[in-house]
């Protein structure tokens, strides 16, 4: 799926979740281009939950770095 049809994907879902009063928050990561949700609590605004966790965002940023070396090494 392209970055746009990803991007309107997300609207779509983030519009439903508001349609039932939920709070939920859905992103794209720019590092990973993963789609990330977060529970928010809805009186203080907090972060409940996120998935996936910013470790594993994190984790694979740092995956996609490392194969990125190994084939400008190969190359």
């Amino acid at each position: 799926m392209s970055q746009t049809g990803m991007g309107e994907a997300i609207a779509k879902m983030q519009d439903y979740a508001q349609s039932v009063r939920r709070n939920l928050d859905f992103q794209l990561d720019d590092s990973t281009g993963r789609v990330v949700v977060q529970v928010i609590n809805s009186d203080s605004g907090e972060v409940i939950r996120q998935i996936p966790s910013e470790e594993v965002l994190e984790l694979a940023s740092r995956l996609e770095d490392a194969r990125s070396l190994l084939l400008q090494e190969k190359a």
